[in-house]
């Protein structure tokens, strides 16, 4: 039995923990391809137990379903292999199960037994990690890392990486002091972690430090980059930084040059920022023209898929902006029966919460603003359950806004705006609270 790079044993052979290795390395460091990676040493190594269910995690955690032939192929590897495996092997065969079920939260809470016991199980941190961010937990997002980061050794490889991912949970969690300042201890030490880059871009964004956002992003965009898999995400941030300020040309600019061309290599968050950047440019007042209608296409190949309420309410942005009521049809018909049929932990988000957000953004994209009100307000608290961040779920809110004034509800309008204002005092929403309100008096 062979060791990793943290000391866990590991059944296979040499080459196969250092393969876990390099694929625990690029993982966190979102380069490579550590599904590749795996696939190439359980060829060589059947009995390599952990590579066939990480395999299945990665995949699933990617955005497959979990009756995707590539993830059933591997829980069957892996279950053909699981006689020789450990216990903690088995528990992540367990997660990996539990998630292809649709049972997140399981699938999670298997996760976290597992750093119970082995606190540097990097997989386990890492699928814990991407799980809570799904499901909205914010605080879990700190807190999982918070308790195994005193077992870590601080001069490990991948230490400033765990660091970066705790600096997201204190973002996430509120502590943006603790987060910028954990961020940029992670980024020191290694200035091409991107997910530490996008913890300290979150904590800008959120004080409305938008110039200091534009400068550390372009600054450091050679950098940050080389995380080729998280490099449209960390643009993203970049252009809310540029939306913010109404410079239009310059987001298109870098959409045409670094999103557009990804969009066919089919990554879902790539496609989650692309519906996204575009939607919030045309809230603001810009035009995306016709660039709606590849990511429209590409969206609609996973209109069945339903793996997260977080990713439909992006296809719902898509086809509605790209015109395409077949597309529009599609979606509903699908969600509506995954609705009926469907089970697990994200079909319940979807019939509590998803299925009236996706509602909301359709009726406003075809101008019914009024009905956009009546899906969205009414859940606006429980958006949360969607997952993503913060800064990703306020797409909601100033789609409810821009709907409120479209609407003519100045009064409503002039609420909203006054709450963010108080949380996110920009010039961009001073002006627009001050029209809100004299519009309001001059009705009074």
């Amino acid at each position: 039995m062979s060791r990793d790079s943290q000391g866990l044993a590991v059944t296979g052979g040499a080459a196969s923990a250092a393969a876990l290795d390099r694929a625990v390395a690029d993982y966190y460091a979102w380069k490579g391809d550590p599904v590749a990676t795996l696939q190439e040493a359980v060829a060589a190594d059947p009995a390599f137990t952990l590579g066939h269910s990480a395999i299945a995690s990665l995949l699933l955690l990617n955005g497959l379903r979990g009756d995707n032939p590539a993830v059933t192929g591997a829980l069957g590897a892996a279950q053909a292999s699981i006689g020789g495996a450990s216990p903690r092997e088995q528990r992540h065969l367990a997660a990996a199960r539990a998630w292809a079920a649709g049972e997140i939260i399981g699938a999670t809470d298997i996760w976290e037994d597992i750093l119970v016991d082995h606190p540097t199980d990097a997989l386990a941190l890492r699928f814990a990690h991407d799980s809570y961010f799904y499901l909205g937990h914010s605080l879990s997002i700190r807190d999982s890392v918070a308790r195994v980061l005193p077992a870590w050794d601080p001069q490990g490889e991948t230490y400033g990486y765990v660091l970066g991912q705790y600096a997201f949970g204190l973002e996430e969690a509120g502590e943006l002091r603790r987060a910028e300042e954990v961020g940029r201890a992670a980024i020191a030490r290694n200035g091409e972690d991107g997910w530490a880059v996008h913890a300290v871009a979150h904590v800008l964004e959120t004080e409305s430090r938008q110039a200091e956002g534009i400068d550390f992003l372009k600054a450091s965009r050679p950098a940050w980059s080389k995380a080729h898999a998280l490099s449209v995400h960390n643009g993203w941030h970049l252009a809310l930084y540029l939306i913010e300020e109404g410079r239009f040309e310059e987001v298109l600019a870098d959409y045409d040059r670094f999103v557009a061309p990804k969009l066919a290599g089919d990554s879902l968050l790539d496609l989650v920022d692309a519906a996204a950047l575009l939607w919030r440019l045309e809230l603001a007042g810009g035009d995306a023209g016709d660039r709606w209608q590849p990511v429209a296409e590409q969206w609609l190949a996973h209109v069945d898929d339903h793996v997260l309420a977080f990713n439909d309410l992006h296809i719902a942005l898509a086809v509605s902006r790209a015109g395409d009521r077949d597309g529009v049809l599609r979606l509903r018909r699908s969600i509506d029966a995954y609705v009926r049929h469907g089970r697990g932990d994200n079909r319940d988000i979807t019939a509590d919460v998803g299925l009236r957000l996706i509602e909301g953004v359709l009726a406003f994209a075809e101008g019914d603003h009024v009905r956009a009100i009546e899906r969205i307000l009414p859940i606006r608290y429980k958006v949360i359950r969607i997952g993503g961040s913060h800064a990703q779920r306020d797409l909601v809110t100033q789609t409810l806004i821009a709907a409120a004034q479209r609407a003519g509800r100045t009064g409503l309008a002039r609420a909203l705006l006054a709450e963010r204002l108080a949380v996110r005092p920009t010039e961009r929403t001073r002006r627009a609270y001050e029209a809100a309100a004299g519009a309001t008096v001059g009705h009074g």
